[in-house]
C-alpha cells in the first residue's frame, strides 16, 4: 500500500503543478517555455532529460563490466556537452532571437531560406525522437512490471497517460518545471537507495575493486565520437537553447549540466562495483534491476518506484514534446497550440 501512496502522491504533484502553471501561461510559454528560462532551469531540465531509466541500467552495466573504465567511456559525453554548451548553444540562441525558432528545422530554414531543408531536418528529428519516446515508455514499463507492481499494459498506459496529461496542460513550460522536480528526485532518491546498501568500510572496498574486463581503446574512440556528435542531433537541446533567457544563462546551464550527470555516473559506478563484489556472473543489462531486487530493503520500495517514474517521465516528456512540435512546424502561429495538443495525443497513441 505505501508504494501506491507514494506513486499517487508523485503523480498528483506533477499534474497539480501543471494545472497551476497553465493558469498563468501564455502561448509562448506553452510552445517554448516563454524564452525566459534561467541557467538553473536549463541545467536541471538538461540533466533530467539525459538521465532516464535506460541510463540507470546502461551506466550500471558498464560499471559492472568495466569498473572505473566507465569514466573513460564517458569522455565523449563530456566533450559533447562542453562543445555544445560553450560553442554551439550561444550561436543557436543568437540566431533564434532573430528568427523566433521552435524546431530544429527552423535553423536551416532561416539560414538558407530553403523549406525542403527544413522539412528534411524536422522529419529526421521526428523519427529519432519518436524512438526515444518509445524507448522511454516501453523500457520503463518493462522495468516496473519486473517488480510486479503493475502488469506491462497497465504500466505503459499509466506512464503514457500521466506524461500526456501534464504536457497537454502546460506544454514546454511543464516539461521544464517538472524536469526540475524530477531531477531532484533522481539525485536524492538514487543517492539514498545506493548508499543505504552498505557501510563506509564496504565503500572503501568497493572503490578499490577491479573488474576482470577493461575498456578497449576502440570502444573509447567510438564513444568519444558518438558522445561528441550525438548531442548536435537531439531536438531537446535546441529547444532548451530557444527557451533560455539569454546566452549567458544558456552557457552556464548547458555547461554545468555535466556535473550532476557525472555525480550520477559515480553513484552508478559504486552500485555496479558493489554488485560485482557479490556476484560476477550477471548479464550487465540486469545489474541495476538485480541490485534493486536483492539489496534494497522492502521498506525502501516506494522510493525506488518513484525514482523509476521520475526517470521515465523526465525523458519521455521531453521527447514527446519534441516529436509533436516538429510534426506541426508548418502550422500557422495562431493555430500552433491547438495543433500541438492534437499532435501530442497522436504521438502517444502511435507509441502505445
Amino acid at each position: 500500500m505505501p508504494i501506491y501512496i507514494f506513486l499517487i502522491t508523485h503523480v498528483i504533484l506533477i499534474i497539480g503543478l501543471s494545472i497551476y502553471i497553465s493558469q498563468s501561461s501564455s502561448q509562448e510559454d506553452f510552445l517554448i517555455g516563454g524564452r525566459n528560462k534561467s541557467s538553473w532551469a536549463i541545467l536541471f531540465s538538461k540533466f533530467a532529460g539525459a538521465i532516464g531509466v535506460s541510463t540507470l541500467i546502461t551506466y550500471t552495466g558498464y560499471a559492472y563490466k568495466f569498473g572505473w573504465g566507465l569514466f573513460a567511456m564517458s569522455i565523449g559525453s563530456v566533450i559533447g556537452y562542453l562543445v555544445f554548451a560553450f560553442w554551439a548553444a550561444p550561436r543557436i540562441k543568437k540566431l533564434s532571437l532573430q528568427g523566433n525558432f521552435y524546431t530544429q528545422g527552423d535553423i536551416p530554414l532561416f539560414v538558407t531560406g530553403n523549406r525542403k531543408t527544413a522539412f528534411i531536418t524536422n522529419s529526421i528529428t521526428t523519427i529519432i525522437q519518436f524512438f526515444w519516446v518509445l524507448l522511454s515508455l516501453v523500457g520503463g514499463a518493462k522495468i516496473i512490471t519486473f517488480f510486479e507492481l503493475f502488469s506491462y499494459e497497465v504500466s505503459l498506459l499509466i506512464t503514457a497517460s500521466v506524461v500526456l496529461i501534464y504536457v497537454l496542460l502546460s506544454g514546454f513550460k511543464a516539461v521544464i518545471i517538472t524536469d526540475i522536480i524530477q531531477a531532484f528526485i533522481i539525485i536524492v532518491f538514487l543517492f539514498i537507495l545506493v548508499f543505504a546498501m552498505f557501510d563506509m568500510q564496504e565503500f572503501q572496498l568497493i572503490l578499490a575493486t577491479s573488474t576482470a574486463e577493461h575498456v578497449k581503446i576502440g570502444s573509447i574512440v567510438g564513444l568519444v565520437l558518438y558522445g561528441g556528435l550525438s548531442v548536435f542531433g537531439l531536438a531537446d537541446r535546441y529547444q532548451l537553447c530557444y527557451a533560455a533567457k539569454d546566452e549567458k544563462s544558456l552557457k552556464k546551464g548547458m555547461g554545468f549540466a555535466i556535473i550532476p550527470v557525472l555525480v550520477i555516473a559515480f553513484i552508478l559506478l559504486v552500485l555496479g562495483l558493489f554488485v560485482y563484489t557479490k556476484t560476477t556472473t550477471l548479464d550487465p543489462d540486469m545489474v541495476f534491476v538485480y541490485a534493486m531486487q536483492n539489496f534494497i530493503p522492502a521498506s525502501w520500495a516506494p522510493l525506488l518506484i518513484v525514482l523509476f517514474f521520475a526517470g521515465l517521465m523526465s525523458t519521455a516528456d521531453t521527447s514527446m514534446f519534441a516529436v509533436a512540435s516538429h510534426l506541426i512546424y508548418a502550422t500557422k502561429q495562431e493555430n500552433k497550440v491547438k495543433s500541438l495538443r492534437y499532435s501530442m495525443i497522436i504521438t502517444v497513441l502511435y507509441d502505445l
